[in-house]
């Protein structure tokens, strides 16, 4: 079993705070993801599980093994890297058996395991080429062999995609997700793209300066986001947000976001939610639509806002409006193109998300969840 234990982990660099009492519980086979922004210490505390920089504080436990103080080489984890790390003057075939020969196995066996992960990863035919001789994409399932033919408990990516164009990511996600299943053991990914995260994770730890802000499956934090950074940081476009006041709590709960905009609050939010309170109004830009026909349902609220920008991207359209004085995201459906003016645009009510002004929590609590 390859469970992965963060407690209380602590990085310092001198007086630097780098990773800030971070605890995790990775059970065996989970393909978690670290996401967040540049600097937020995702690639540090990947470091540190690898071994390869020193813990300040805390304890880091891989399989019921403390390894606060066991060399990168005994932790039975392998890392792939952003930047391949490829010898170019060996094949691929002794590249991806380099650290089976460096421990000394028998030629047969090694030869065995490279071919086998070869195949798995589609690169037997290209065997005897050098890196050179390869695509990106090719180079990446490379450094990827090598890291399944040592047979580790741990798998750690950091950022291996972000070289790639767009094409070679969604490719490779494809292939990351496969070998996941193949291999059945843990996965720990680093990233600063969350729609990777989104469409790799099993969980996802959103990380900003160095605190966890949430942890949980893709959907949980796309739908109920515990606060404005991962609300912000999770969906693309991301979420709108606008300023606004709470009123009628007792009677008919509401929150004011324009004088002329009084949007009905449709579900549950915290206790603590008075009149009179500031807060933000969260809005996917899939729930602000434009409208297609003259009825509006039950859960839906209708107004009028003008268009300044199309972005047409197929299936469907990116509209840029202006809403509460501000510049927000919404979409269109079908191939049609909406003009630029004036529009009219259904809100989602069911699915809006409020934020404390003051804390950035999200009102919708655990006693507040749907």
């Amino acid at each position: 079993m390859a469970d992965v234990s963060i407690r209380n982990v602590v990085k310092r660099y001198g007086k630097t705070g780098v990773i800030h009492g971070l605890d995790l519980e990775i059970p065996h086979n989970e393909f978690l993801v670290m996401v967040g922004p540049s600097g937020c210490g995702k690639s540090t505390m990947l470091r540190m599980i690898a071994g390869l920089e020193d813990i300040t504080a805390g304890e880091i436990w891989i399989g019921g093994r403390l390894v606060n103080n066991v060399e990168p080489k005994n932790r039975n984890i392998a890392m792939v890297f952003q930047n391949y790390a490829l010898y170019p003057h060996m094949s691929v075939r002794r590249n991806i058996g380099f650290g089976l020969r460096a421990a000394r196995l028998p030629k047969a066996e090694v030869e065995a395991r490279v071919l086998e992960a070869a195949t798995t990863l589609g690169l037997e035919d290209l065997l005897d080429r050098k890196p050179a001789e390869l695509s990106g994409g090719q180079r990446q399932r490379v450094s990827m062999g090598r890291a399944i033919v040592r047979e580790p408990s741990v798998f750690l990516f950091d950022e291996p995609l972000s070289n790639l164009d767009a094409k070679l990511r969604n490719q490779m996600r494809t292939e990351i997700k496969k070998l996941h299943r193949q291999v059945e053991t843990t996965i720990i990914y680093v990233t600063h793209d969350q729609v990777e995260a989104m469409t790799l994770a099993d969980r996802i730890v959103v990380l900003r300066d160095g605190h966890i802000q949430q942890v949980g499956t893709p959907l949980e934090l796309f739908h109920e986001p515990a606060n404005l950074f991962v609300a912000g940081f999770i969906g693309s476009p991301a979420m709108n947000f606008i300023d606004g006041q709470l009123e009628s709590m007792s009677t008919a709960p509401a929150v004011r976001i324009d004088p002329t905009i009084l949007l009905p609050i449709t579900k549950p939010i915290g206790a603590d939610a008075h009149d009179g309170m500031s807060v933000v109004v969260g809005i996917r830009p899939e729930d602000l639509e434009l409208a297609t026909n003259g009825e509006i349902g039950p859960s839906t609220y209708r107004l009028r806002a003008p268009i300044s920008v199309v972005e047409p991207m197929g299936s469907e359209t990116i509209v840029f409006l202006e809403l509460a004085s501000i510049e927000v995201i919404g979409k269109a459906r079908g191939r049609n193109l909406p003009a630029l003016g004036m529009a009219e645009f259904d809100i989602r009510l069911e699915h809006l998300h409020f934020f404390d002004a003051a804390t950035g929590l999200s009102l919708q609590g655990s006693e507040g969840r749907i």
